[in-house]
């Protein structure tokens, strides 16, 4: 391997590094003030580096916002994959809506429900929600299959409704839990997964914790 290959390696692993940075930045300043408040320069000024710096690598906000919000999804992904695999179907759902009441008070996603607001009427950042969006849904269905498979959910349920009942209610999660400092989102979930329980589930019940 050549001197030019190695140091080109290496100014791209410090560009990721330096961009992973920014976005949990992002992230941060995001769920603290807002989005309007939000500047590029101080982003890139929180994360040690230039205050041009995102300018150079983003170009917009709204772009690395969007970029931010991805990374966000990325990140809660990749907490799931390590956790310890559990039954498909109805346990597998248990666990999902269990680890996500954990993190839902999480500054990634309290910034996460500002940013789904103001996708409304932000181009880049609906595009990237409706895509977080349907990568989300497109689980929730084939666990809801896996569990018809494995006989422990109903084969007479209507899949992609009951994963949009699902989808909504994680997201509802992030809403409450911003605005009423008395809200239990574990206690909560508990409380809706015994209702996927009577209304999806053949008998075999889901373990609870």
């Amino acid at each position: 391997m050549s001197a030019t290959t190695v140091k080109r390696k290496t100014q791209a692993e410090r560009r990721e590094q330096a961009e992973s940075r920014m976005l949990e930045v992002a992230i941060r300043l995001v769920a603290q003030k807002g989005y309007e408040d939000l500047t590029l320069a101080e982003v890139g000024q929180a994360a040690g580096y230039s205050r041009g710096l995102p300018a150079h690598y983003f170009g917009h906000k709204e772009d690395l916002v969007a970029k931010a919000v991805q990374h966000a999804i990325d990140q809660y992904q990749m907490a799931l994959v390590q956790r310890p695999p559990s039954e498909p179907g109805l346990p597998q759902l248990a666990a999902i809506l269990r680890n996500y009441a954990r993190i839902t008070n999480s500054k990634g996603n309290r910034a996460l429900g500002m940013l789904i607001a103001q996708s409304m009427v932000r181009p880049v950042l609906r595009k990237t929600v409706v895509q977080a969006n349907e990568r989300g849904l497109v689980r929730l269905e084939n666990e809801l299959r896996a569990g018809i498979k494995a006989g422990n959910i109903r084969p007479d349920i209507r899949v992609k409704e009951q994963a949009r009942v699902i989808y909504a209610f994680l997201r509802g999660q992030i809403g409450f839990v911003s605005l009423d400092p008395d809200w239990d989102p574990g206690a909560i979930a508990e409380e809706f997964i015994l209702t996927l329980q009577a209304r999806l589930g053949t008998g075999g019940g889901v373990q609870s914790q």
